[in-house]
């Protein structure tokens, strides 16, 4: 049987429509040159133009559908279920953090960093072995959401000391509705199509933030824990008050590039809402 493909266009950089490389032969196939929607040179970069919920490999899927018969996809590939496995890490985060478990601290922050781990690893699976389906496609994001804004609320909640939950709360603020704006805007240029669509493609600000903001969090977490975390500190020859100043410091520049990465995305799209709208031409 072929491998499937994983891959949608979802989420990717907005930008340009040139320097469009050919998509890479899949194992065993030969896999025709296509334009590929935005991508540059070095596509697998960190701050490349696309992402694995692109057109780049929405369009290897499409190159390979037209040599090969179509096949059933599998819901329950490999990256799914590591998707699938990061959701169902939320609930038993949340049992944790109110846990009276001594170590339950240190045991949320190792879920949260093997969580994210889990993000990278599905993606990369899905690029070395084409694996794709459309409802991985979707899911993914939605999981990356559900676990990043459980931790943060958490977090306000009880934050590390020295830490009070009246310092933590403004910067996951900001975070959160950025989230919540930035997925009502991809809807709304998904509705709309065309250059929309093209505009509110992931770009390198929006990954480093989130790269930012992952480590941030796990700190702020592993912060919290009064079991392993001092002796690491000792090790690290660090104070858990510094630790806890440097990783608040790393929560404060990633809300900083959400807001500033929503604003570059506004920007991309402002020309969408302000242009006339076709009135509906009515029948005789």
């Amino acid at each position: 049987m072929p491998p499937t493909t994983r891959g949608t266009a979802s989420r990717t950089r907005g930008g340009g429509d040139g320097g469009t490389p050919a998509s890479p032969a899949s194992p065993g196939h030969d896999i025709p040159r296509i334009p590929l929607l935005g991508v540059v040179p070095g596509a697998e970069a960190f701050d490349a133009a696309i992402d694995r919920r692109s057109d780049y490999y929405r369009l290897q899927a499409l190159s390979h559908a037209a040599d090969h018969p179509p096949v059933q996809q599998s819901l329950l590939n490999v990256p799914n279920i590591l998707t699938f496995l990061r959701v169902a890490a939320v609930p038993a985060l949340a049992v944790l953090w109110f846990s009276p478990l001594r170590c339950s601290a240190a045991a949320c922050a190792g879920l949260f960093v093997a969580a994210s781990f889990t993000d990278w690893l599905d993606g990369y699976i899905a690029r070395r072995f084409e694996i794709v389906t459309a409802f991985g496609a979707f899911l993914d994001p939605v999981a990356d959401k559900i676990m990043v804004t459980t931790v943060l609320v958490l977090l306000t909640l009880s934050p590390p000391a020295p830490l009070g939950p009246e310092a933590v709360v403004l910067p996951v603020v900001l975070i959160i509705n950025r989230e919540i704006t930035m997925s009502a805007l991809r809807e709304w240029a998904a509705a709309a199509g065309g250059g929309a669509h093209k505009a509110v493609k992931v770009n390198a600000l929006g990954k480093w933030k989130t790269a930012l903001q992952m480590t941030a969090m796990s700190v702020l977490l592993f912060c919290r824990d009064d079991t392993l975390a001092p002796g690491v500190w000792a090790a690290l020859r660090l104070t858990q008050a510094r630790a806890v100043a440097a990783s608040f410091a790393l929560l404060w520049v990633s809300a900083a590039l959400a807001v500033w990465s929503l604003g570059a995305y506004f920007a991309n799209v402002w020309s969408h809402f302000v242009a006339p709208i076709d009135a509906p031409k009515r029948s005789a």
